[in-house]
């Protein structure tokens, strides 16, 4: 009879002993489940796609290159270029570009802008102004560039005073620069009227 208290016993504990196995083995399995769950979604969470793409997006612009260049054409190039590295990616000035006019009517450290349109002329070409060209000699016709002008510049503009010139500065900043002169028109105390009245006279 004692003997069978005793084989009792071992079986009872060694009943014991696995059901605490196997509850340790449920809590620890559960705990691992749910770290692993929360560290996704802490990792999901950092995650912002939307965020890169229109970093991606915000940091290029498409600029129009042509002229005496080796290979003139549309680019899309990142935002922090110059002017000089757009000249580059086209393949340098072509033979029979007027480089005298390059070096004294095209600032080549100017950032470059979306919608920029750079036009280099060959040897003895004249140059008319135009409304979104790159490099139009300033001194010679008189074209104040909207994307780069002081507000002493602008304010030379026919009906365009100190506010108005800043205002144009306010929101050229605002946006990363002029796109076409049309846009001008979206500035404060600029419509229509004077807008025809200055077309003439700027650039990009």
């Amino acid at each position: 009879m004692l003997e069978k208290l005793r084989k009792f016993k071992w079986i009872d504990g060694v009943f014991i002993i696995g059901f605490i196995l196997i509850i340790v083995g449920i809590g620890m399995n559960f705990k691992n489940n749910f770290l692993e769950k929360s560290e996704v979604k802490l990792t999901t969470k950092n995650i912002s796609p939307t965020g890169i793409v229109d970093t991606q997006v915000d940091s290029e612009v498409t600029i129009d290159i042509a002229g005496e260049v080796i290979n003139p054409g549309v680019y899309k190039l990142k935002r922090e270029l110059r002017v000089n590295d757009a000249l580059v990616v086209a393949g340098g000035l072509a033979a029979g570009a007027d480089r005298d006019w390059v070096e004294k009517n095209l600032n080549q450290a100017e950032r470059l802008v979306d919608g920029q349109k750079i036009y280099i002329p060959k040897v003895g070409e004249n140059i008319t102004s135009g409304g979104n060209v790159l490099g139009t000699s300033q001194s010679n016709n008189k074209i104040i560039r909207i994307n780069t002008a002081t507000i002493e510049e602008l304010d030379k503009l026919n009906g365009v005073g100190p506010a108005i010139a800043q205002r144009i500065i306010d929101y050229r900043n605002k946006v990363g620069g002029f796109k076409s002169i049309e846009e001008l028109k979206l500035v404060s105390g600029i419509g229509d009227k004077m807008f025809e009245k200055i077309k003439d006279e700027i650039s990009l």
